[in-house]
C-alpha cells in the first residue's frame, strides 16, 4: 500500500473528527480576528440591508434643520438666537412634545447679547427643551451657553464611538456626575436601560424623517400647527460646511441632527442593533447548520455548501432585519471555506485513486485485444500441426481481434483533416471541386447566363449564390426558384407577375419574382420540370431583356441574370421533345458541372467535420465513423451528409460525450461490424455455461481484469433483459443464457433471483416507496455497475416498488 493512499485512508476514517476540529479552529480564528475582518462583516451587513430593503423611521420625530440657504436668507453664521427663541416658543404654543436643541451655543458674543436674553427667557419658561452638550478629552463637560446661565435646563451629550459601527453611551460619567445621551434624555420615559453602549441602526436616509429647514418650518406651521402637536422635535444644522457628518450605507453626509435622530428613533422603536450575543449566536447558528449539512454527507460538496449559505443568509437575513441582531458573517463563513476546501481536497484524491485503479471500457477493450493477439500468435505458431478444433478457435481469435480493433477505431476520436478549403460557403479539399471554383471565379464577373448540372442536394443552389456574390449584381437581389415545386400557371403568375383581372383571384397588380430580381440575379432550379409555353416565354426574357405579365397586353424591359439548374441530362429531354433546344443554347453559354458525392470521397471527411463544428465546437468522430462516412454511397449528395452528421450530434449530445460513436450513425450506414465488451463477456460465460468459476476465468481470459467487472455486466445484463422481457424472469434469463439446457438455466436463475432479492430486502429495510428516496438509499448498487444499465435498474426498481405496493 502506497504512502498516499495511506494518507487517504487515514483522513476517511478520522473525517468526522477532522471536521469537527475545522469547524472550531474557524470560529476560534473568526471570533479572535473580528477586527481584521470587519471588512467582510461590513459588506455582509450591507447586503442584509439591501436584501431587506429600508424601513420607515418613527413617524413622531420631527427635524427642524438649517440648511445653506436658511443661513444665507436669515445673515450668514452663526444665526441670531433670535430666531431659536421664536422657534422654540411656536413650538410650546403648539404642543409640541419634547424640543432637542442639537446646536451648540458658544459663549457670551457681543452682538448676540439681546438676543441671548431673549433665547434664555424662552428657555425659562420651557421645561420640555433638552440643550446639548460635549464630554471632552480631559474629563470636562462642555455645555451650550444658556446652560452656563440657567443652570437647572436639561442637556444630554452629543458624544459617540466609531468601531465597527457607530456606538453611543447611554450616559457618561465625570467626576460623580451622570450626562445622559442627548437621545435618551430627549427619550425620557420611552428610554429603558440596556447596553451600556447603544449600536445605532441607520436603517433609512435621515431625509425619510419628517424634515424641515427653518424657512419651511415657518411656512407650514402657519398653515398646519397640528403637525409637530406632542411630537419630538430635533433642532440642528444641516449644512455641511458647518455640521459635522457621518457616512452611513443610505447618507454619505449625514448631519449630526440627523443622526441623533435615529438614535432617537432607535430607542423609542427598539431598533438599535443587538451585538452582544452576536458571536454566541453565531456560533450557534454555524455549529448546528455545518453539523447538520456536513456531518449528515448530505449531497456532494458543492451542494452542501450552497444548502449551507442558503440557510445561513435566511438566519442572519431573520435575524438581521427582524430582530435587529448583529452576526458574526465571518464565523459563518470561515467554517465553511475549510470544511469545504478540506471535502474538496478529499474527492479530488478519491478520484485519482479511482482513476489509478479503475479500468474504463475502452482500456479494457484493449487489454482484451492484447489478450487474444497473444492467444493467437501462441496458437499460429503450431498452424501447421493445428487441425479441427484447433483451426475453428484460430478463426474465431481472428474475428474477435478484427471486431475489437474495429471497436477500439470507434473509440478513439479521429483527427481533423487538413487542406479544407471554403470559398462562399463552399467546402471541398478535391481537385473536381476546386476546378469548379476557378470556373466560378471566370463566370462570375459577367452577364451570361450559366447552367449548373448535378445531383440533387449537390450543392447547385450554392454554387449559383457565389456567382451571384461575386458579380457586379452583388448589392442587388438574389432570388431562388424550385420550378417543380410550382404548377405552370403558378410558376408564371409567380416569376412574370400578373395585372389586376388577369384571373378570379386577381384583385390587384402583383410584381413578379423578375422584376423584384431586377438588376440582380434569379436561380431556376429543376428547370427542366418546366412546360414549353414557360420555356418559350422564358427564351424572350433571355432574348429580348423584356416579360409580359399574366393578363397584361405590354411589355415591360428588365435586366435580370439567369442562373438555371437541372439534375436531368437536357440533351436527351431535346431528342424526345421535351426541352427547346434554342432554350438550352440560350442557358448553356456557361456550364459548371458538380460531381457527385461519392466521385469525390476526399470531400466527404471534410464536410463531415465541417457539419460537425457548425452543431457544436467540441464534438469529433471517431476513426470508424469518418472510415464509415467515406465508405456511403451517398445519393443524397451533401444535403444527404448534412442530415447524418447533425442526427449524430444529437445523440452524442444527449448522452454527454464529446466523441461521434458508431451507434450515433442509422444502421444502414455502418460499415464496421458492431462489436461490445458485452458480446465477449456474454459469449465467454455461455461458453463455460454459467458455472460457478465462469467469472473468474471471463476476467481472466479478457486481459486479468478484476472480476467485479464481469459480474457487474453480467448484473446489468439480466437487469436489462428483465426489463426487455416485461418482466417476465424466466424469459429474462433464457435470453441471457442462450440455451435451453436445464442445468445451465438452473445455474442462471439461482444468480438472477439474488440481484432480485437483494433489493426486495432492502426496500422492506428501507420503509419507503418514493423512487428518489430508494434510489438515495441504493447509492452502492449504482456504484459499480456500468452506466449504461442504470436505467435498467431505475426501472426494475420502479417495478418492485410498485409489486410492494399491490402486495
Amino acid at each position: 500500500m502506497d504512502k498516499n493512499y495511506s494518507t487517504l485512508s487515514n483522513l476517511l476514517r478520522y473525517r468526522k473528527i477532522i471536521l469537527l476540529s475545522l469547524i472550531l479552529a474557524g470560529l476560534l480564528v473568526s471570533l479572535n480576528l473580528d477586527s481584521i475582518l470587519y471588512p467582510i462583516n461590513a459588506g455582509y451587513e450591507k447586503l442584509m440591508r439591501v436584501i431587506g430593503g429600508a424601513k420607515e423611521p418613527d413617524n413622531s420625530i420631527v427635524i427642524v434643520h438649517i440648511n445653506s440657504d436658511d443661513i444665507e436668507q436669515l445673515g450668514g453664521w452663526p444665526l441670531k438666537r433670535s430666531y431659536y427663541a421664536l422657534l422654540i416658543d411656536r413650538l410650546n404654543k403648539i404642543g409640541a412634545g419634547k424640543i432637542g436643541l442639537e446646536v451648540m451655543f458658544s459663549s457670551r458674543l457681543a452682538f448676540q447679547e439681546i438676543y441671548n436674553d431673549l433665547l434664555n427667557e424662552v428657555l425659562k419658561k420651557s421645561n420640555n427643551v433638552v440643550l446639548s452638550s460635549i464630554v471632552g478629552a480631559s474629563d470636562t463637560i462642555i455645555y451650550s451657553q444658556p446652560k452656563y446661565d440657567i443652570p437647572s435646563l436639561k442637556t444630554g451629550h452629543l458624544n459617540y464611538i466609531v468601531s465597527d459601527g457607530y456606538y453611543v453611551p447611554e450616559y457618561i460619567s465625570v467626576n460623580g456626575q451622570i450626562e445622559k445621551a442627548f437621545a435618551v434624555e430627549i427619550a425620557g420615559d420611552n428610554f429603558t436601560e440596556g447596553d451600556d453602549l447603544l449600536k445605532v441602526n441607520f436603517y433609512n436616509s435621515w431625509r425619510k424623517f419628517q424634515n424641515y429647514s427653518l424657512i419651511e418650518f415657518f411656512e407650514v406651521i402657519e398653515n398646519n400647527p397640528t403637525e409637530f402637536k406632542k411630537k419630538f422635535v430635533l433642532i440642528g444644522v444641516s449644512d455641511p460646511t458647518i455640521a459635522k457628518t457621518v457616512s452611513t450605507f443610505y447618507d454619505k453626509e449625514l448631519p449630526g441632527v440627523g443622526f441623533h435622530a435615529f438614535v432617537l428613533d432607535n430607542i423609542i422603536t427598539s431598533r438599535s442593533l443587538n451585538y452582544k450575543y452576536s458571536n454566541l449566536l453565531s456560533v450557534l447558528a454555524v455549529s448546528s447548520i455545518l453539523m447538520f449539512v456536513f456531518l449528515l454527507r448530505f449531497g456532494s460538496p458543492e451542494v452542501r455548501i450552497v444548502i449551507y449559505l442558503f440557510f445561513i443568509l435566511i438566519s442572519s437575513f431573520v435575524l438581521f432585519n427582524y430582530f435587529y441582531v448583529v452576526f458574526n458573517y465571518t464565523a459563518a463563513l470561515l467554517p465553511a471555506v475549510l470544511i469545504f476546501a478540506f471535502e474538496l481536497y478529499i474527492r479530488l484524491s478519491v478520484n485519482k485513486r479511482q482513476a489509478l485503479l479503475a479500468m474504463s471500457e475502452s482500456e479494457l477493450l484493449k487489454r482484451t485485444l492484447e489478450s487474444k493477439e497473444a492467444l493467437l500468435d501462441s496458437i499460429s505458431k503450431h498452424s501447421e500441426q493445428a487441425k479441427g478444433e484447433l483451426l475453428n478457435q484460430i478463426e474465431k481469435l481472428k474475428s474477435e481481434i478484427k471486431q475489437l480493433k474495429e471497436l477500439e477505431q470507434d473509440s478513439e476520436p479521429a483527427e481533423k483533416h487538413g487542406g479544407r478549403h471554403q470559398f462562399e460557403n463552399i467546402v471541398y479539399k478535391s481537385d473536381e471541386m476546386d476546378k469548379i471554383i476557378k470556373t466560378i471565379e471566370k463566370v462570375a464577373p459577367t452577364d451570361a447566363t450559366v447552367l449548373v448540372v448535378g445531383e440533387s442536394g449537390s450543392g447547385k443552389e450554392l454554387v449559383a449564390r457565389a456567382i451571384h456574390n461575386l458579380s457586379n449584381r452583388r448589392e442587388k437581389e438574389f432570388i431562388a426558384v424550385n420550378c417543380a415545386a410550382l404548377t405552370e400557371s403558378l410558376l408564371e403568375s409567380e416569376l412574370f407577375g400578373y395585372v389586376k383581372g388577369a384571373f378570379t383571384n386577381a384583385v390587384s397588380d402583383k410584381k413578379g419574382l423578375f422584376e423584384a430580381a431586377d438588376g440582380g440575379t434569379i436561380f431556376l432550379d429543376e428547370i427542366a420540370e418546366t412546360s414549353d409555353s414557360f420555356q418559350a416565354k422564358l427564351l424572350r426574357v433571355i432574348q429580348f431583356g423584356e416579360l409580359q405579365k399574366v393578363g397584361s397586353t405590354q411589355m415591360q424591359k428588365i435586366n435580370v441574370r439567369i442562373i438555371a439548374a437541372t439534375n436531368k441530362n437536357l440533351t436527351q429531354l431535346i431528342k424526345e421533345g421535351k426541352f427547346r433546344e434554342d432554350l438550352y443554347y440560350r442557358l448553356n453559354v456557361f456550364n459548371i458541372e458538380i460531381p457527385p458525392l461519392r466521385e469525390r470521397k476526399e470531400d466527404i471527411p471534410i464536410l463531415a467535420e465541417y457539419f460537425l463544428e457548425c452543431e457544436a465546437d467540441n464534438l469529433k468522430f471517431s476513426k470508424a465513423v469518418l472510415d464509415s462516412l467515406a465508405k456511403n454511397e451517398w445519393k443524397g449528395n451533401v444535403r444527404e451528409l448534412e442530415s447524418i452528421v447533425k442526427r449524430a450530434a444529437v445523440f452524442a449530445k444527449a448522452e454527454g460525450r464529446d466523441v461521434i460513436l458508431l451507434s450515433d450513425l442509422p444502421d444502414d450506414y455502418r460499415h464496421y461490424r458492431k462489436a461490445d465488451l458485452e458480446d465477449f463477456i456474454l459469449d465467454s460465460l455461455r461458453a463455460k455455461k454459467f458455472s460457478h468459476s465462469s467469472v473468474v476465468e471471463t476476467a481472466r481470459e479478457i486481459g486479468n481484469v478484476s472480476r467485479t467487472v464481469v459480474g457487474e455486466i453480467l448484473r446489468g445484463l439480466f437487469f436489462k433483459n428483465y426489463v426487455q422481457n416485461d418482466y417476465d424472469f424466466d424469459a429474462a434469463v433464457r435470453s441471457i443464457a442462450g440455451t435451453d439446457e436445464e442445468e445451465v438455466l438452473n445455474r442462471l436463475k439461482s444468480k438472477a433471483a439474488k440481484y432480485l432479492e437483494n433489493i426486495e430486502n432492502d426496500l422492506k429495510k428501507i420503509k419507503t416507496v418514493d423512487f428518489e428516496e430508494v434510489k438515495r438509499a441504493f447509492t452502492s448498487k449504482y456504484k459499480n455497475l456500468p452506466v449504461r444499465y442504470h436505467d435498467y435498474l431505475d426501472a426494475v426498481i420502479r417495478f418492485l416498488i410498485s409489486r410492494t405496493k399491490n402486495s
